[in-house]
């Protein structure tokens, strides 16, 4: 059986940005299935993702980990460091905004390889800190995070006040 020793995390390249656009897709697909009042898929998503994707590999303050077994890709992570903001009262900080692990690769700790991997490339690019946020469905996530030392420290509320917003 392949293990994780054998999984290599590395900087993502614009040959991978097919394979990043796909996965983004069916990260966009799954929140949106979490509350599809909340999160809005921008069509076609996953040519959205590759473009997004491709603008920020050459970003300085931005990094795309891919998670590669056997030349394939099979997960990926999307951190970027964001200015301060007054508004959040928030420091500028790293900011992992994308994981996906491939569904035949969860649970064998290549989400694991990718953090630690995320958290050592934020410490590079000058973070002092990491900052995510998770859908509160998402428990698998949540326990990878929260394993790598991640704590709670705010909660995302929504109202919805149009009339034809069901509720």
């Amino acid at each position: 059986m392949t293990g994780e020793s054998q999984v290599k995390v590395r900087r993502a390249t614009p040959n991978d940005l097919q394979i990043l656009g796909g996965y983004g897709g069916k990260l966009a697909r799954q929140h949106r299935a979490y509350n599809p009042q909340r999160f809005t898929l921008f069509e076609p998503v996953e040519r959205e993702f590759a473009q997004f994707y491709g603008e920020q590999l050459s970003r300085q303050d931005a990094v795309i980990l891919v998670a590669e077994l056997e030349g394939r890709v099979v997960g990926y992570m999307f951190v970027r460091v964001e200015p301060e903001s007054f508004a959040d009262a928030l420091a500028a900080a790293a900011w992992i905004h994308d994981i996906y692990v491939d569904e035949s690769w969860r649970g064998r700790r290549v989400g694991a390889l990718l953090m630690d991997a995320a958290i050592e490339s934020a410490r590079e690019l000058g973070s002092r800190c990491v900052m995510l946020s998770v859908a509160v469905q998402n428990e698998g996530a949540r326990s990878v995070f929260e394993r790598h030392g991640f704590r709670v420290t705010m909660q995302e509320m929504r109202l919805d006040v149009a009339e034809d917003v069901e509720r």
